[in-house]
């Protein structure tokens, strides 16, 4: 039986949480990691074992070098790897002249540079055994008239969609499989702590309100699927 893992930036909470049950229950090995909150991991460990699937949580900023987590052997030893990058810095909606340049750079920090650690990591091994998928977390907004008070996170999504144009163009033609998916508005714990007007305002303009759930469904079809290409394209879920 093919030995299969993935690995999920920003996983324990939110839409990353539903990823990690998602493949979990799919008959992946999940390497879930999360960057400060441990009472999420820990249920999510919980969780995890209440599904009865095969996985680790694991404390590890997406940002920062660390090999050991590279090396461990649910990752050198898998016949198939897939990386999801979803980890995104916390913020909250304000207006551009509110914001630092520090805000700008905790959203790149974490969308660009944390997809580019992982990626550097992992990107050797899938060449190695011939095959591979990286999907990049986006945004819908990033399809229209972005919301008001969004600056620095969608500066950062949309760095991170060139980001994967560049990685496709570099390693789809060598078996690695590049795409984004894009989400609308979700219920999250990130979304949860803005103020109820804010939140209230964006989900009556936003075109498209998703699940987590049913997001991360979607996207165990998308990288399961013989006919995802895997050329940089986004895909709406």
């Amino acid at each position: 039986m093919m030995k299969r893992t993935v690995i999920i930036s920003g996983g324990t909470k939110g839409l990353g949480r539903e990823i990690s049950l998602a493949f979990g229950r799919a008959g992946y090995f999940a390497v879930v990691l999360y960057s400060a909150d441990d009472l999420a991991a820990r249920e999510l460990e919980v969780a995890l074992g209440a599904a009865k699937t095969a996985g680790c949580v694991l404390r590890h900023d997406a940002c920062c070098e660390d090999v050991a987590i590279w090396n461990r052997p649910e990752i050198q030893e898998a016949d198939s790897l897939t990386l999801i990058h979803n980890a995104c810095a916390p913020f909250s909606p304000a207006p551009m002249h509110h914001l630092r340049w520090q805000d700008f750079e905790a959203s790149f920090n974490v969308a660009v540079k944390g997809g580019w650690r992982c990626s550097q990591a992992l990107l050797r091994m899938m060449l190695r055994k011939g095959r591979g998928t990286i999907v990049n977390i986006l945004t819908s907004a990033l399809e229209e008239n972005p919301p008001k008070g969004f600056g620095a996170y969608l500066t950062a999504k949309h760095a991170l969609r060139g980001f994967t144009l560049a990685l496709a163009a570099e390693y789809a033609g060598r078996g690695v499989r590049v795409l984004s998916a894009s989400p609308g508005f979700m219920n999250t714990p990130l979304t949860e702590r803005w103020d109820s007007r804010v939140r209230d305002l964006i989900q009556s303009a936003s075109t498209r309100i998703t699940n987590p759930a049913v997001a991360a469904k979607r996207l165990v079809e998308l990288v399961e699927s013989e006919t995802v290409a895997g050329n940089g394209e986004d895909y709406p879920i």
